[in-house]
């Protein structure tokens, strides 16, 4: 919970906002990283100090938000705490999260004769001297380039050994690209990439063509005005910073079966952090290394390439309930056993309060069923998961599970396409 003594505007938020002008919704993505979090019976939100030097604001009712439709909430103090109370009571939930893996379709799908891809580098800029000057222009550190790049094809490898699809050869080959490593050179002469194929038993090559990073960072004053215990106000100036990094790379995949280029694909991804600090320097200094952050971008954009040509398994999320009145004790324990992934236990437990609740108390029957499809995705059935969330929702009246069966459906659909992407499949 966030705002002063002073303030009459009052905020709950995820965490630390790190981002981009005006006023977002808590929604997570690649620019802020903040999860979605909307909470009963009010939607909260956070703004940038652009808005009003960081002063939290109450947006009822909106999740798309611009500095144009902000609302602030006038409260007095007694108001001030009731909607806190309100606030704080909507965040006892009665859901938890499991994962399951589940196996993403990929965005293309490649000849079945590339069973092995071999992955090389050849965004080495051809012009070291070229590259050495814009690196004193944008702030790169010495080496950031030829490290990140090194990074993201650890992100590519990370990626593509988590597919069924195809096997994945390092090479280690380094080759010179374009003068200054930026824009897509030439393609590779099919004769280097048989080469290449018959070096390390592949069918396929895959290539970072090219690499550019570029780091921006700035600081600015933030005022703030207090009294002291006489009632005399004085001013607090502090520092506030924020570091953009943004890294554009060049992919090319090589088929030297059918000469080929299957896939010519450039990545452009950036990530803002954000510091503070009593002074300029102080502020600009706890921002974090622009090594390590062009790294991190880099290291997603080559797991982001690999989710492009290959099928890979992901993690993902599910909710479920752990308390319903009338069943407490039989929910908690419930829960435990899915948590251990004793599905079995949890299961037979839920059917019970199904059994025991019935029509009589809808809630519990619809909460235990939706647990239910859960179980039966995690078991790998999404059949008997979307049977199970169609009773919680028709049955039972049970609202998330409505959402629950759009979601299933989504993903029935994603393991048709992501099985038909394997050898040997038909759509």
């Amino acid at each position: 919970i966030a705002g002063d003594e002073n303030s009459r505007f009052w905020v709950l938020t995820a965490r630390p906002f790190s981002g981009n002008n005006g006023v977002y919704c808590p929604k997570k993505t690649r620019k802020t990283g903040i999860k979605r979090c909307i909470f009963s019976p009010v939607n909260v939100f956070q703004t940038h100090s652009n808005v009003q030097s960081g002063v939290p604001v109450y947006i009822p009712g909106h999740r798309k938000c611009s500095e144009n439709n902000i609302k602030p909430l006038i409260m007095n103090k007694n108001r001030s705490f009731l909607l806190l109370f309100v606030v704080l009571s909507g965040l006892v939930s009665c859901t938890r999260n499991t994962t399951l893996r589940v196996l993403q379709p990929a965005q293309m799908t490649l000849p079945e004769h590339i069973t092995t891809v071999a992955m090389i580098d050849r965004s080495k800029p051809a012009n070291g001297w070229s590259n050495f000057f814009e690196g004193l222009l944008t702030g790169e550190q010495i080496g950031q380039d030829r490290r990140s790049r090194q990074t993201a094809m650890d992100g590519l490898t990370n990626a593509l050994t988590r597919t069924p699809r195809f096997q994945v050869k390092s090479t280690g080959i380094e080759l010179a690209g374009s003068k200054a490593g930026g824009r897509m050179p030439a393609a590779l002469d099919w004769t280097e990439i048989d080469k290449i194929c018959r070096d390390y038993g592949s069918n396929a090559v895959v290539s970072i063509e090219s690499f550019d990073s570029d780091n921006s960072s700035r600081a600015w004053p933030v005022s703030e005005t207090k009294k002291d215990k006489t009632g005399k106000k004085y001013t607090i100036t502090t520092y506030r910073s924020q570091q953009r990094t943004g890294v554009r790379i060049g992919w090319r995949l090589y088929d030297p079966k059918t000469k080929i280029i299957l896939d010519e694909y450039v990545t452009d991804d950036f990530l803002e952090r954000n510091g503070s600090g009593n002074t300029e320097r102080a502020a600009l200094n706890n921002l974090p290394s622009q090594l390590n952050v062009t790294r991190d971008v880099a290291y997603n954009v080559g797991i982001e390439y690999g989710a492009r040509i290959a099928p890979i398994y992901v993690n993902v999320s599910r909710a479920y309930y752990h308390k319903a009145k009338g069943f407490k004790s039989q929910m908690k324990a419930a829960a435990t056993h899915l948590a251990d992934r004793d599905i079995e236990k949890a299961t037979n437990i839920w059917k019970k309060v199904i059994a025991q609740a019935g029509k009589v108390n809808k809630k519990a029957s619809g909460r235990a069923a939706f647990n239910m499809a859960v179980a039966a995705e995690i078991n790998g059935n999404s059949e008997l998961a979307l049977e199970w969330a169609t009773k919680s929702y028709q049955d039972y009246g049970n609202k998330k599970a409505r959402e629950y069966i759009n979601v299933i459906k989504q993903r029935q659909n994603d393991a048709r396409k992501a099985d038909a992407q394997l050898p040997g499949k038909k759509a």
